[in-house]
């Protein structure tokens, strides 16, 4: 079992490919080939030729299913401090984000609750959620931040 979270590759399930799997007595150079491409895992076989994207093998055998990189609980996060995104026409403009764990973002974190177990109002974020600035054009699809540095601001070798 895994406990580092680290994005890996995911495979589609070989039952979702469209390989048909070689006789192994009438090809056994075409099956070999075949069984390169599906490999045997825990439930059946993957599909090599299929991948589904990154994510994380640490989330997936604790929720028994694929957890996509994105939805990672284990992972710092970089979201814009307060949703506020940067003019989409600007190329390297700097962006306050607060870093953390999706715990912390989701308010599932013990600083936003009392003794009791009651919501506290009016913190917007936890002790575990860090400011740091990243560069306009560090963001990604979902909304969220580039740990990578930018491009721009990166020296050349």
């Amino acid at each position: 079992m895994t406990e580092k979270h680290e994005p890996e590759t995911y495979y589609a399930n070989a039952d979702a490919c469209d390989h048909e799997e070689p006789d192994d007595a009438v090809d056994p150079g075409g099956w070999d080939a075949w069984y390169d491409k599906h490999p045997a895992y825990d439930d059946g076989r993957l599909c090599l030729d299929m991948p589904l994207g990154p994510g994380c093998p640490a989330c997936s055998v604790e929720a028994g299913d694929m957890v996509l990189w994105p939805d990672c609980r284990g992972r710092d996060h970089l979201r814009p401090k307060g949703g506020a995104v940067p003019s989409p026409d600007a190329g390297h403009q700097p962006v306050t984000v607060w870093v953390g764990s999706l715990d912390c973002f989701e308010r599932e974190c013990d600083d936003y609750f009392d003794d009791e177990g009651e919501d506290i109002p009016g913190v917007d974020r936890c002790s575990h959620i860090r400011e740091e600035q990243a560069c306009s054009c560090q963001r990604q699809a979902d909304g969220e931040y580039s740990s990578e540095p930018c491009p721009a601001l990166t020296p050349a070798p």
